[in-house]
């Protein structure tokens, strides 16, 4: 019988994250809806050793995540396995948003920002890690490639309650922002939160 460890609910606009062990499984909940969250992941035992998404499309020879793939490290060693997935896209090909974002293309220096969120969940735990956008999943983003290479981003189309679930291959500490963005489509204009929740299978 499967039992929640925890669960932690990821505001509007910030990040939080939690511990994971290895065998364990992790929910990531839209909450309202049509919201896109940015994970990244590290090994508790050598924080030199993260999920990478550039080395989980070149061990899955593919940028399409769903049931049954699994998340790669940047040793190439599996971090997640993905055991549920209620929307089956996201995208693993672009970092998440940070200061720079906002600031370049909108002229906003002040936006709150994914990076900036990842390292208020960083905080939070009271973990000491560098983080870097490119090392981020995006979750549930809809980013499309199109036939002349330009990427386009649609509105997130899945419903309240959508899930993706995840079984960990080692002992994680586990970060996720409820992504800020409010500029372009993918949140549909309207950030919202998120939920995590550990699991013990039982």
């Amino acid at each position: 019988m499967s039992t929640t460890v925890e669960e932690v609910l990821v505001p509007s606009r910030e990040g939080r994250g939690v511990y994971v062990k290895k065998g364990q499984l992790l929910d990531i909940v839209d909450v309202v809806g049509h919201q896109v969250g940015d994970i990244v992941a590290w090994y508790r035992k050598d924080p030199s050793e993260y999920m990478s998404p550039t080395h989980t499309v070149s061990c899955n020879q593919s940028v399409v995540l769903k049931t049954g793939s699994q998340v790669f490290s940047n040793h190439r060693n599996p971090v997640f396995t993905i055991v549920r997935d209620d929307v089956e896209r996201h995208d693993i090909i672009v970092p998440c948003c940070d200061r720079e974002r906002y600031l370049n293309d909108y002229g906003l220096p002040d936006h709150a920002h994914c990076l900036g969120n990842l390292e208020q969940a960083r905080d939070l735990l009271g973990e000491d890690y560098e983080l870097h956008g490119e090392t981020a999943w995006n979750v549930f983003m809809h980013n499309r490639v199109q036939p002349d290479g330009s990427v386009v981003t649609d509105p997130a189309a899945h419903e309240a309650g959508a899930t993706i679930t995840l079984k960990a291959h080692e002992d994680l500490v586990v970060l996720l922002s409820a992504c800020p963005q409010d500029l372009t489509p993918c949140n549909n204009f309207n950030p919202t939160p998120m939920l995590l929740r550990v699991i013990d299978e039982g």
